[in-house]
């Protein structure tokens, strides 16, 4: 009994010990000799409130009110905070002098990353500074200080972060920006050489309030920085994305896939009229690792392999593409896109559906190259082709473009011009250069020159020879009063600049006229077009007896009009060129007076028959 008593007490008094451990043990005067340690392996001053020894709900320490000082370069706050670190260890193990680390918590950790005007980050004078000293190797090399490698060498069962909180300012960007990472939750465990660790991450990013999750295994954990597999699944929002892949010989190799991305679900606002589905996207890359300062986006990684289905209402365009070398090469193809089901805002008034869609593309730098880009659209071919400059202010291009029978009416009832239109088969040829794609833009800077043709067609909305003949006070002469102009051919050169299309060697053909002109077309619509409109034989005639005045713009039995066009494209307003017309008139007066006085000399007339020729001459000009 005696014996049963004594073991209690010594179990009692054992465990008042173990209990008394972290009030008697102070292990803060012990600070002197590792905080320097510390701060030279940091290169940044540090704080500890408070280290005592724990004994639950486990044996370990706790570290309190550990704060780590930011370079004074960069600000004179806290680089990083923690609330409290405490460290478990297992007991059996410790009983027989050996260290096992069980569990590591961080709890309220803050981290502020700073990236100053100049692209330095704070991050970047962590640790020794200055020349590393030589010294003589001694038995196999020791690890380096990567997190991956430190977790490998604790041996840890469990290390946990709850209450994180990190801050990136980047000072660097035009419009400063800030973003957050708050509730940051981290779960790691099997954190042992030779094992697959485990992962989970949750957290919440500002200002997108965009909820991440991050849950996976990655190993086995070895000295070195090397991953031989990882599998991973990502969540940000409502989209999944699935990453497997290994971190090799200074490599990353990755494997990402996601079934569904609906932007309808992410958490930022895109410069999107409706919703945009991604499907079936997937992506295998390679790139060294870590990444170099510096290095241009498509210099970061190979991609060896890239595909997804963008979904567009009841369209579907598929991508695919490569990136090698700095050089991005890009395909995208559809059998039909409808421009209703487009995410952006399109100038049409009616639905258009672009068939047999096709587009090659490659990148380099900030340059883009379209290298082929076919399409039929209203019963036609489109060939083009260009280049892009991603330039941060403006988007300067160039590019050219054929289109073979493009029907025009159909076109022109899509844009909405209902009032005056074109039908017919067009084809062009256009070689473009400018900044930018807004109309603004497009009206300061668009340049280029071509050559249009349109065949077998009709110009809705106005009449052509019934505007001329209404000039001539020539009413009467057609019985065909239709609104519209039939004609065979239209064909002119055209060069643009600055939001104004000039019309060079406009030709019209047509069964009653040909016609010549030029002039200009501006973006806005507004016309300045000049036209000499040649009638047939058989009209001339009948318009000089309806206004005998016509007879003097007569020339190889053909009545010549020279008619100025102006207005806009929807109202235009038709007026004979008075000045051109007079010419004419002026012309064909002299030539009849020098005839009549040149026969009177060769006294091939008698003064009266001059006389009557005069009047028979004034009786054609004014019609009486």
């Amino acid at each position: 009994m005696k014996i049963a008593i004594g073991i209690v007490v010594l179990a009692v008094v054992l465990l008042s010990l173990v209990l008394l451990l972290p009030f008697l043990v102070d292990l803060n005067k012990y600070q002197d000799q590792y905080r320097p340690l510390i701060e030279d392996a940091l290169n940044r001053k540090i704080q500890l409130q408070d280290i005592r020894l724990t004994v639950w709900p486990r044996l370990g320490a706790r570290v309190a009110g550990f704060t780590l000082q930011d370079d004074p370069a960069f600000s004179r706050g806290p680089f990083a905070t923690l609330a409290s670190l405490d460290v478990g260890v297992k007991l059996l193990p410790l009983l027989s002098g050996k260290v096992e680390v069980e569990e590591i918590t961080l709890r309220d950790p803050v981290i502020t990353v700073i990236k100053t005007k100049t692209g330095v980050m704070n991050i970047s004078t962590i640790g020794p500074q200055g020349s590393p000293q030589p010294t003589i190797p001694q038995g196999p090399a020791e690890p380096g200080g990567s997190p991956l490698q430190a977790l490998a060498l604790l041996a840890v069962d469990r290390v946990s972060i709850t209450g994180g909180t990190v801050t990136y300012r980047d000072l660097s960007a035009a419009k400063p920006a800030e973003h957050v990472v708050y509730n940051l939750e981290i779960s790691l465990k099997d954190l042992h050489l030779g094992e697959t660790a485990a992962l989970q991450l949750a957290a919440t990013v500002q200002p997108l309030g965009l909820p991440v999750k991050l849950d996976g295994t990655f190993g086995p954990l070895v000295q070195e920085l090397e991953l031989k597999n990882f599998d991973f699944l990502l969540k940000l929002g409502n989209m999944t994305l699935a990453l497997k892949g290994a971190f090799v010989d200074g490599l990353v190799h990755i494997n990402a896939s996601s079934p569904l991305v609906d932007t309808a679900a992410l958490p930022v606002q895109l410069p999107l009229t409706k919703p945009v589905q991604i499907r079936d996207f997937h992506l295998t890359a390679e790139a060294p690792y870590p990444v170099k300062q510096g290095v241009a986006p498509l210099q970061m990684a190979e991609v060896t392999d890239l595909g997804l289905a963008v979904l567009l209402g009841k369209s579907t365009v598929i991508v695919t593409g490569t990136v090698s070398d700095g050089h991005a090469k890009i395909a995208l193809s559809s059998p039909s896109v409808n421009t209703a089901d487009l995410p952006v805002s399109v100038p049409l008034k009616k639905p258009v559906a672009i068939t047999d869609f096709s587009m090659k593309a490659e990148m380099r730098g900030q340059d883009v190259r379209v290298a082929s880009l076919t399409f039929r659209l209203f019963d036609g071919v489109v060939n083009a082709g260009g280049g892009l400059t991603l330039a941060p202010h403006g988007l300067p291009f160039v590019g050219t473009a054929t289109l073979h029978g493009f029907q025009l009416g159909p076109a022109l009832e899509a844009l909405g011009m209902d009032q005056i239109s074109i039908s017919g088969i067009a084809a062009a040829n256009l070689s473009l250069k400018g900044q930018g794609f807004s109309m603004p833009e497009l009206t300061t800077w668009l340049q280029g020159t071509g050559h249009v043709a349109v065949k077998d067609g009709r110009l809705e909305g106005v009449n052509l020879m019934e505007e001329a003949l209404r000039l001539l006070n020539a009413i009467g002469v057609r019985p065909d009063a239709a609104k519209a102009t039939v004609f065979s051919t239209i064909e002119t050169d055209v060069a643009i600049n600055r939001g104004i299309v000039n019309v060079h060697r406009l030709l019209m053909d047509s069964h009653d006229f040909q016609a010549t002109g030029a002039g200009t077309v501006g973006f806005d619509q507004r016309l300045n077009l000049k036209a000499d409109l040649r009638l047939s034989q058989a009209l001339s005639e009948s318009a000089v007896g309806k206004a005998p005045a016509a007879k003097l713009a007569m020339s190889g039995g053909r009545l010549s009009l020279p008619l100025l066009i102006r207005g806009t494209v929807q109202a235009p307003s038709y007026a004979l060129d008075t000045k051109v017309f007079g010419a004419k008139v002026q012309e064909q007066v002299k030539q009849k007076v020098e005839q009549a006085i040149g026969d009177a000399l060769k006294g091939k007339t008698r003064p009266q028959d001059l006389e009557k020729q005069g009047k028979d001459l004034l009786r054609d000009l004014l019609g009486r």
